[in-house]
């Protein structure tokens, strides 16, 4: 599990990548992910504007502009958020 320092790494890389960005699309790849979300959480990202990426504690927290909401991210046991270019092969 990654220590605060990890996080903050993590969280500086992927500030650069989406803040101001919009969501075009979303792949959820484990459903229990996100179990607490009633509806299509994905479609209800989509639209969405990444106003920025801040860090409470070892959770990632971007919050959304339009909605008043936030997509928050843990890095669990990994400590990785994968990316990838929008023309890589799935």
């Amino acid at each position: 599990m990654p220590e605060l320092p990890e996080v903050e790494v993590v969280r500086r890389g992927l500030d650069r990548w989406v803040t101001g960005r919009t969501v075009s699309g979303v792949d959820v790849l484990h459903a229990r992910a996100v179990r607490r979300h009633e509806g299509n959480i994905g479609v209800d990202l989509i639209g969405e504007e990444i106003r920025c990426v801040s860090r409470r504690g070892k959770y990632l927290w971007m919050p959304l502009n339009g909605t008043g909401t936030a997509l928050v991210a843990h890095l669990g046991m990994s400590g990785q958020l994968l990316m990838q270019p929008e023309d890589a092969p799935d």
